[in-house]
């Protein structure tokens, strides 16, 4: 019983260098995590622009790009047209990945005008 209770005090104690290197790494200094959100964008009734109302976040994406890549999701014509506005805001072309969504054509309200949850765009930085 001896020999048992000396052998697991040596090798407790031949494990705590281990766990004390353990706690340094985890608490040492490094780069901050990278936070990635969506951002749900809503596109007007023509796919040729971004709406002044989505321009806060599309500038927002594009100063991520620089740092890190982002994704857009949407329909191909809206998804393109975001894509073009975050190079003209300064983003890298190569740091942008589209991933189309298929989609049924845009289907019209009683109105006649386009449903918007059929224009949005997902961005993901």
């Amino acid at each position: 019983m001896q020999k048992l209770s000396i052998a697991l005090v040596i090798g407790g104690l031949s494990l705590l260098p281990l766990s004390a290197m353990a706690q340094n790494l985890a608490s040492a200094p490094g780069n901050p995590p990278v936070v990635r959100s969506d951002h749900l964008v809503f596109m007007g009734s023509t796919a040729d622009r971004v709406p002044q109302s989505a321009m806060e976040t599309v500038r927002a994406a594009a100063d991520a790009a620089k740092q890190s890549p982002v994704r857009i999701e949407g329909r191909a014509d809206y998804a393109n047209a975001v894509k073009q506005e975050l190079v003209r805001q300064g983003a890298p072309a190569d740091s942008i990945s589209i991933r189309p969504v298929a989609a049924p054509p845009l289907a019209k309200a009683g109105d006649g005008l386009a449903i918007t949850t059929d224009r949005g765009v997902v961005l993901r930085f």
